[in-house]
């Protein structure tokens, strides 16, 4: 019988690999708070070029006899949590183009490519600001937009137009220098936007749904 295998990203090889799956173990448990069934899925597999442990985190996203669900499913991303886990987001709203920038991005500041990551980053951004607005935009415009819509305030703003400069010298063949700082700056800057435009705004709505469903105080 074939041997299983599972996409991840590997932090040796640099690259997304399909890992031998060497065993799993799932966790699945009922929510109170939320009033839904959670469900996680830890894979542990090998690289199949450098042979190193690999250990990888999936979501479920269904679940047999819960809201007419016919079969359990799992998320197709497979979040790395060991060695250095990459950064997760909670939402299942991103855009697949979105996450695989951050993805290349974050395999190009580990491989020191730092002018790669700059215009990956400016690329994941210039994605959210599409899918936000639900038009295709370029990136200056678009984060005008989204400050204009409430979507950012003012000093977000602000942060975005270096990471807008950055990607705008990433682009064009000058000569540029981009420090590891700077770079890993950027980095928490986007993923604090997405944390912020996504996560926070999924917890907000869940958290006004719980509201909604609780009995007024007399």
């Amino acid at each position: 019988m074939d041997q299983q295998t599972f996409i991840i990203d590997c932090p040796f090889c640099k690259a997304k690999v399909a890992a031998f799956e060497r065993g799993s173990g799932t966790y699945t448990y009922w929510d109170e708070e939320i009033g839904e069934p959670i469900g996680t899925m830890l894979i542990i597999g090998s690289c199949p070029n450098c042979r190193e442990l690999l250990v990888g985190r999936a979501y479920q996203t269904e679940f047999e006899g819960f809201q007419g669900a016919e079969k359990d499913e799992w998320s197709r991303r497979i979040d790395r949590v060991y060695p250095t886990p990459q950064k997760t987001f909670r939402s299942q709203r991103i855009p697949e183009s979105a996450l695989e920038s951050l993805s290349e991005a974050d395999r190009s500041l580990q491989a020191g490519a730092n002018i790669a990551a700059c215009a990956m980053f400016g690329r994941a951004l210039e994605a959210l600001c599409r899918d936000v607005l639900g038009t295709k935009i370029m990136l200056g415009q678009g984060v005008s937009m989204l400050k204009d819509k409430g979507f950012i305030d003012e000093r977000i703003y602000d942060w975005s137009q270096q990471l807008r400069a950055f990607r705008n010298l990433a682009a064009h063949p000058d000569a540029i220098t981009v420090s590891m700082e700077d770079a890993e700056d950027l980095q928490s800057f986007v993923y604090a936007i997405f944390e912020y435009i996504y996560d926070l705004t999924d917890r907000y709505e869940e958290f006004k749904a719980r509201m909604a469903k609780k009995p007024a105080s007399k």
